[in-house]
């Protein structure tokens, strides 16, 4: 499911226009971002959670050379 589809679904299940679900959908994921760049944890319950994580660099290599 992509974007456009979760937009789709709402405004079905809901009974709302496309106008509406795409805010709603902006403003939920616009949410999410900002509590990303914060650096917050975000639970979301049944389906996971989001962190971002920062590694320290390394020197990769290609197997096949």
């Amino acid at each position: 499911m992509n974007k456009s589809d979760l937009i789709e679904a709402l405004a079905e299940r809901r009974k709302m226009t496309q106008k509406e679900a795409d805010l709603v959908v902006n403003l939920v994921l616009d949410g999410m971002t900002d509590a990303l760049r914060r650096g917050e944890r975000i639970e979301i319950r049944g389906f996971g959670s989001l962190i971002v994580k920062t590694y320290d660099p390394y020197i990769g290599r290609n197997p096949k050379t």
